[in-house]
């Protein structure tokens, strides 16, 4: 441990370490948008060369150019799925510290192929790795957070998410004039590595979460890492309050379980079926407002659909990756004052137009004009989407599901997020080919549809404990009780502050004593 560090700046800490595991993950999402028309690469694997192939083999090379892209998503979705039984196991640090070395090893193998099969090896090992982040960062970071101050610290990674896709883009305009060289595709990719470094280097120097102990079984240290979180002394009230509330979560989830209860799908009391449902639901619903058609092909779309150059094409990229990021610091600053629902809800509609006008204006890219028009809704949808829908549902699924099953419904939403992922960037390619312009209405109905979703059966968790989620959902008998039940419920956060003044008065008195 650091043993110097206490209240925000050991909060602080482990939110920065968990941000920079998350570069890595926009980082390497966005990487391979900026070489699919690249010369250099290109060159070494022609097979998924669309750009100067036409007719029946740029078909032929659509599937395969998808597949190398997605099949990153596959190995992302197996990390963060296999978290389901290691989570619990090893604890959040141990599980960070393994899926940073297993993303070192696949981003070396990405770095240095020579044939398209060792591409796609390096690129599902790196997803391995990667996938292993985006289950088990959030929820270590939400479980070693105060109430007020969680969304802030979680979206943190989503902001330097953003921040490594932005990376990306423009270091591969950078290198894009010197691409009749190799490394203009070899030394981004290894670049990436620099992050996963960092993440092995520090992450076992930290304290594991308070929750993930008192799971399983290690009160004590539970209670010496609150007191650091919170930088009071381990036997103060505050911390003994805030570990029994722990506790005694724990004790209902227990006590109120049927046979085979510690499964995600168990129809308990703490309705463990229902809070699964909505983690992985909005995971899903996320992806699949089809965002990542941007993220992953926009390079290809300029140049190939709106007639861009190579050079006006990454700039275009780069410029909406910097909106993207931008952006993403405004949910930082609005996530703990506006709350989850609001941005999840505000984000899906923001989606839904955007993709709806995109559908219009592309359906006729003899337009020049409205061509160029279309460029507006994609600044739209990369406000829209970091806003609510990108790092928001891997915190939500942390928040809203038990501490006996916490490590597996985050591991599963995290894996369905990556399954949808995978879906989008797979079909993408071909459905661009075949039904044009109509492909984007089906992620504005999508998108619509997540609206609809978010507002009536997602609780708001702004503030709120994660034991006091619980409550929600213990308190509620339908799954449409807990929106109404989170907005009428009392805070448990008031009480304990309550607790903290009076220690502090406390302390007061004693040293006028003393005086």
């Amino acid at each position: 441990m650091a043993p110097k560090l206490k209240g925000k700046s050991l909060s602080l800490v482990i939110g920065l370490v968990g941000a920079v595991g998350f570069t890595l993950q926009g980082y390497d999402q966005a990487v391979a948008n900026g070489l699919l028309t690249l010369g250099s690469f290109i060159a070494v694997f022609p097979q998924i060369d669309t750009v100067h192939t036409s007719g029946s083999e740029k078909s032929h090379n659509s599937t395969i150019q998808g597949t190398t892209v997605a099949i990153y998503e596959v190995g992302c979705a197996l990390g963060a799925g296999s978290c389901a039984f290691l989570g619990d196991r090893l604890g959040r640090r141990k599980t960070i510290f393994l899926a940073g070395c297993i993303a070192l090893a696949g981003i070396a193998i990405q770095a240095s192929p020579f044939s398209l099969g060792q591409l796609i090896a390096g690129r599902v090992i790196t997803g391995l790795g990667v996938g292993g982040f985006t289950a088990t960062i959030p929820m270590y970071v939400s479980e070693s957070s105060g109430a007020e101050a969680r969304g802030r610290m979680v979206l943190l990674e989503g902001w330097f998410a953003i921040g490594g896709i932005v990376l990306a883009t423009w270091l591969e305009f950078g290198l894009y004039y010197i691409s009749d060289n190799s490394v203009s595709w070899r030394f981004p990719i290894a670049f990436q590595g620099l992050f996963a470094l960092v993440v092995v280097g520090c992450i076992m120097l930290l304290p594991d979460s308070p929750r993930w102990l008192a799971r399983a079984g290690r009160l004590q240290e539970a209670a010496e890492v609150l007191a650091r979180v919170e930088n009071m002394p381990v036997d103060s009230e505050h911390v003994l309050q805030e570990l029994e509330i722990i506790r005694q979560s724990l004790v209902i989830d227990e006590n109120s379980e049927s046979t085979g209860s510690s499964s995600p799908f168990a129809l308990t009391q703490n309705r463990h079926l229902h809070r699964t449902v909505i983690a992985v639901g909005v995971n899903i619903l996320a992806q699949m407002t089809g965002v990542n058609i941007i993220t992953f092909y926009s390079d290809t779309i300029f140049e190939s659909n709106l007639g861009y150059s190579g050079t006006l094409s990454r700039i275009i990229t780069g410029c909406l990756q910097i909106w993207q990021f931008l952006a993403a610091g405004v949910a930082v600053l609005l996530i703990d004052r506006v709350g989850r629902r609001p941005l999840l809800i505000a984000a899906a509609a923001g989606m839904a137009v955007a993709q709806a006008c995109l559908a219009g204006l592309s359906s006729d890219l003899a337009n020049r004009s409205a061509a160029g028009a279309s460029l507006l809704f994609y600044f739209v949808a990369l406000f829209c989407f970091p806003i609510g829908l990108f790092l928001v549902p891997f915190m939500y699924a942390a928040e809203i599901a038990p501490l006996r099953t916490r490590a597996k419904v985050t591991a599963m939403a995290a894996a369905a997020n990556w399954l949808f992922n995978f879906v989008l960037a797979e079909v993408s390619p071909v459905g661009f080919a075949t039904i044009h312009w109509r492909y984007y209405i089906v992620y504005a109905c999508i998108s619509a549809f997540a609206c609809v979703f978010f507002y009536f059966f997602c609780p708001e968790t702004k503030g709120r404990t994660l034991e006091e989620i619980d409550d929600i959902f213990v308190q509620s008998e339908s799954v449409f009780d807990p929106v109404q039940i989170a907005r009428e419920m009392p805070y448990q956060t008031e009480i304990l502050a309550h607790i903290s003044d009076t220690e502090k008065g406390r302390l007061e008195a004693t040293q006028v004593e003393n005086a």
